[in-house]
């Protein structure tokens, strides 16, 4: 809890912390909506083309100028994914606009936006809204309480981490005191060593979004008196039921 920091007023955002000085990071974590979740959670179906660039999806930049290296940053590093083909859409920003407005959900599309959400005990939260076990709509806010003064690589982590999770990505790991593991979706008390996708993020997507090559089951080998045998087997793309992808 920051309840010993002192605080800056800021005309068009209100009160924000000086900095995070003496904040256990790791405690930002405790009230995570996303805590417990070991699933990716697929978008609708008709914004996936698995044999062409995988999840096909709009970024829509609502945020300030005091944020836009970092969504920049971000962005680059989420398009290494060969199951993401990310599109920016951006938003004019009225510094005067409410959160409300700045952090409206728009179909089809994840908003990234940033402002004051005050004290809330996250730096930054991702809401997305869900209908038939999919995706439809998606929102990364950034809490300019928290972050407006915080250095580049707490603001760049919070950016990567919502991002993720806009794509349906869970955490990797919700433990954020022991060792890092090198990506975003990692709970983390030092976010430096965490501040981009991982290898088991791309690998995470790529098996929902992307064509999987067949793999082959022998389901039954029958050995005959001639010295030749008949095999049945069967052509996987995966293990999962038709049903479970909402085919």
């Amino acid at each position: 809890k920051a309840v010993n920091n002192t605080k800056t007023k800021i005309d068009s955002i209100g009160d924000v912390l000086d900095n995070l000085d003496g904040i256990d990071w790791g405690g930002f974590f405790r009230d995570d909506p996303w805590e417990g979740n070991t699933t990716v959670t697929l978008w609708n179906e008709k914004y996936i083309k698995r044999d062409k660039g995988g999840l096909h999806i709009t970024l829509v930049n609502s945020l300030d100028d005091k944020w836009q290296k970092e969504f920049e940053v971000a962005v680059a590093d989420w398009s290494e994914s060969d199951a993401l083909t990310l599109s920016v859409e951006v938003l004019p920003v009225d510094p005067e606009s409410s959160k409300e407005k700045k952090c409206a959900r728009q179909q089809g599309k994840q908003v990234v936006c940033n402002a004051n959400f005050g004290e809330t005990g996250w730096v930054g939260i991702n809401e997305n809204e869900v209908s038939n076990n999919r995706i439809i709509s998606s929102v990364a806010k950034m809490n300019e309480y928290y972050l407006r003064n915080a250095n580049f690589y707490h603001r760049r982590f919070t950016m990567c981490h919502e991002l993720g999770h806009g794509f349906g990505l869970p955490h990797t790991d919700e433990n954020p005191y022991n060792k890092n593991q090198g990506n975003c979706l990692d709970y983390t008390d030092d976010p430096e060593d965490n501040l981009l996708p991982g290898e088991v993020n791309f690998i995470a997507l790529s098996e929902v979004y992307v064509t999987q090559e067949p793999t082959r089951k022998l389901l039954r080998r029958v050995e005959h008196n001639d010295g030749t045998a008949t095999e049945t087997i069967e052509w996987l793309i995966h293990e999962d039921k038709a049903e479970d992808w909402g085919l």
